[in-house]
């Protein structure tokens, strides 16, 4: 083969695995997982006194909630209310959010909504553990996102394409406190403000609030499981 030829085509081979490359840093490709997928973006932990505080205050308005079921939902409502500004600043501060629209989505939401995300907030540290399904033991993506909604008599499939297919999708600035967050494999639950949710992540995390990143949103799906 002529020298010069040969070169050319090395460079040309180098070339292209530079800019493979840069792709995989840029956008998180990760190809030993499958030409398309994105490897997940690690959450900031929420120390642990202050995600069992979360939790514990969430089981409180929760146990709030159930007493003052005889009453009218104006009036449930003011009873949620005293938890739900008080956690808000606790989230909002972790993941460096405006704590005022957060606390604004979570009073706006009916108290349906409002008791989906008490009830999700009280699994905040519990493991992730594949297929499982105990709150406050150990549970995966689907789980969290069942028990939630269970907690008002939704009975939601289980499997994150299964509550993925089961519910309506909604566009992105219409997601509400509630409303689902899916990607091929792991589906999330939205806290009300753009791209945050609590989610049961992956083998070696816990329960979890989080800041979905910017490269991963375009692969997201949102859905609302109760139309």
């Amino acid at each position: 083969m002529n020298p010069q030829v040969s070169y050319c085509r090395r460079s040309a081979v180098l070339g292209v695995r530079i800019l493979l490359s840069a792709l995989v840093l840029s956008f998180g490709l990760s190809f030993d997982r499958g030409p398309f997928s994105v490897e997940p973006v690690a959450a900031k932990p929420m120390p642990a006194i202050e995600s069992a505080w979360v939790a514990k205050q969430a089981q409180f308005a929760l146990e709030a909630l159930r007493s003052a079921d005889q009453i009218r939902q104006r009036e449930q409502r003011d009873v949620a209310a005293r938890w739900l500004k008080n956690i808000a600043i606790i989230v909002a501060e972790h993941l460096e959010i405006d704590k005022v629209a957060l606390e604004q989505a979570w009073l706006d939401a009916g108290i349906e909504r409002q008791r989906v995300l008490f009830a999700a907030l009280t699994q905040l540290g519990v493991p992730y553990k594949t297929n499982a399904d105990e709150p406050g033991v150990a549970l995966d993506c689907s789980a969290l996102i069942k028990f939630a909604w269970n907690t008002v008599g939704l009975a939601i499939p289980r499997g994150s394409q299964q509550q993925y297919s089961f519910s309506e999708r909604v566009q992105s600035d219409e997601v509400q406190v509630g409303d689902l967050a899916w990607y091929p494999g792991h589906i999330s639950m939205s806290l009300g403000v753009e791209n945050v949710v609590i989610q049961a992540p992956r083998n070696g995390r816990s329960v979890e609030v989080h800041k979905i990143d910017e490269t991963r949103v375009k692969w997201m799906r949102w859905v609302d499981p109760n139309p």
